[in-house]
């Protein structure tokens, strides 16, 4: 048996769909990949497969992560190329990572997310910038903030990381995980511009997680 963690980027009308839905999706392309996933054991056992963190419905990402457990070895090339023929349009898996020293999981090993929030219309790139940076330098941004159980008040400011501007909007990097988390819809709500936004890595202790498992690798050696 083997654990690998997946990175792949979800665009388009796939976007939109919720976390139980996508998970349905890479179900059903593993059976039709013939990829050899485990299974739970039990009255209903079902594929061991668990993402880092849900994506929310709409958002755009190049760097969602999925970790997978196998029956037995895969062959990395192998793999990508069967699973990029079976999955929809709009899905791509980039890279695959054999998950060698580290026994935690992928939730508990993310710590940051890092978006782009590609400018809209209606304003020049010159007033977006302006707007954002006016918002973003406040020392104190209080927001009410829904969680599950309640309904409070965050000072988001303390979970925005960095931000830097781009040609076309402004990257920037949040708290995300178990610990610290940021939603990137509560941080659009605040800043109130045409934005759309695009979730480029997951990070775990200042390293994309995915390249993690490549530094993990090369610690062993």
């Amino acid at each position: 048996m083997a654990s690998y963690v997946m990175e792949f980027c979800v665009r388009g009308p796939l976007a939109y769909l919720s976390h139980l839905e996508l998970m349905k999706v890479f179900r059903q392309s593993f059976r039709r990949s013939a990829m050899p996933i485990s299974f739970s054991e039990g009255f209903n056992p079902h594929m061991k497969l668990s993402f880092a963190i849900a994506k929310g419905v709409g958002l755009e990402s190049e760097g969602e992560l999925l970790e997978i457990e196998t029956d037995r070895y895969i062959e990395v090339n192998d793999f990508l190329e069967k699973i990029n023929k079976v999955i929809p349009e709009g899905l791509k898996v980039k890279a695959l990572k054999e998950k060698t020293i580290s026994t935690k999981s992928l939730s508990s090993m993310l710590r940051k997310a890092k978006y782009l929030l590609e400018y809209g219309g209606g304003v020049s790139c010159d007033e977006y910038r302006t707007i954002i940076t006016d918002k973003l330098n406040k020392t104190e941004i209080l927001m009410e903030v829904k969680t599950k159980k309640s309904i409070g008040i965050k000072n988001i400011k303390e979970y925005i990381l960095d931000w830097d501007f781009t040609d076309t909007g402004v990257i920037i990097e949040v708290y995300a995980g178990s610990d610290k988390n940021l939603r990137i819809d509560n941080l659009l709500k605040y800043l109130d511009l045409e934005l759309k936004p695009i979730r480029l890595k997951l990070i775990g202790d200042n390293i994309p997680i995915i390249d993690r498992m490549s530094k993990e690798e090369e610690d062993e050696i």
